[in-house]
């Protein structure tokens, strides 16, 4: 028998939220959207709804405010009740029965060994068990968290041999943990964005005026992260760090990420549809609107649009919207 459905128990969206949630392609994004509209629009509920941790729940915070469909609360939303992550204090024994009881430990440790190009000490066995038994990640998980801090590891110090250390991978896992990657489909997602950036990195620093080749602090990468996940191209991006250092003299990254999200709102994709929007019509003799032609905006335009950023931005921060990605 199909249950009786009443008016208060369904929830509707419009078209346009659902396109747009879809083409983001952030799974993230949508359930906080559907809590959302579950909880009246209310965020403080549905950040309380989803129990997510601050690190999950702000960039899903973000997406929705780069998309148009929602705006972070007034005050930060309160962070979930904080549970207790100190693994337990294993002992030699612990580990030893593990690797002989437990099949599947054994072998994950023999293939991490492989993989880290090492024999492991006692103290590489505690943070592998605080891996698969604290945390309880499955070890095709572990295994493919491993292969990407080894190969993350080796770029950072441009260096084929460069492996990191264990407690590395730990603290590593007990990020992928608080991000909800507990499964091989998630892990795998999330690794697909995260190469997709890797791709992008060190055009979009070039972009932005670094001259020397490293790889992206961790909050240079969260904006470029967004940027990517916006489909924003290179030369965008170029163009806004132009117009940032031209209004503040320097790189300014909250700065720069205001005018990228006010370009993808506007459904900007290359410079040329941004030049285009920033002229004023040409009206003919006739007083009909001329086809517009291909020239530069007035410094007095670019001036113009930069302090209405500026005047956003400061409202955003007296509004506590500060760094919103």
């Amino acid at each position: 028998m199909t249950p009786l459905l009443l008016p208060s128990e369904i929830l509707s969206m419009s078209a346009q939220a659902a396109r747009l949630l879809v083409e983001s392609g952030d799974g993230d994004g949508a359930l906080l959207y559907l809590a959302l509209l579950e909880c009246g629009g209310d965020g403080d509920k549905a950040a309380a709804r989803l129990r997510w941790q601050e690190a999950r729940l702000r960039p899903a915070w973000e997406r929705l405010a780069g998309l148009g469909l929602a705006q972070p609360p007034s005050s930060a939303p309160p962070p979930p009740p904080r549970q207790d992550d100190r693994p337990p204090e294993y002992t030699r024994g612990d580990v030893a029965a593990a690797l002989e009881k437990e099949p599947d430990f054994q072998g994950l440790c023999r293939e991490l060994e492989g993989m880290l190009g090492r024999v492991f000490t006692d103290s590489d066995l505690r943070c592998a068990y605080t891996i698969y038994d604290h945390l309880g990640l499955p070890p095709e998980v572990i295994l493919l968290l491993a292969g990407w801090a080894v190969r993350r590891e080796r770029r950072a110090k441009n260096s084929p041999a460069a492996c990191p250390r264990m407690p590395q991978i730990q603290r590593l896992a007990f990020q992928w943990k608080r991000l909800g990657l507990d499964t091989l489909e998630r892990a795998e997602d999330y690794l697909r964005r995260q190469e997709a950036v890797d791709g992008r990195e060190w055009a979009v620093l070039q972009a932005v005026g670094v001259a020397e080749r490293r790889p992206a602090v961790e909050r240079e990468r969260e904006y470029i992260a967004a940027w990517v996940g916006m489909g924003l191209s290179d030369e965008l991006i170029r163009m806004a760090y132009e117009r940032t250092v031209y209004q503040k003299k320097a790189m300014n990254w909250p700065y720069m990420n205001k005018i990228l999200l006010s370009w993808h709102q506007a459904g900007y994709k290359t410079p040329q549809q941004v030049e285009a929007g920033d002229k004023p019509p040409r009206r003919s003799a006739a007083g009909v609107k001329a086809p517009p032609r291909d020239f530069q905006p007035s410094q007095e335009r670019i001036q113009k649009n930069n302090d209405w950023l500026d005047q956003f931005l400061e409202e955003q921060q007296r509004g506590g919207g500060e760094g919103v990605l």
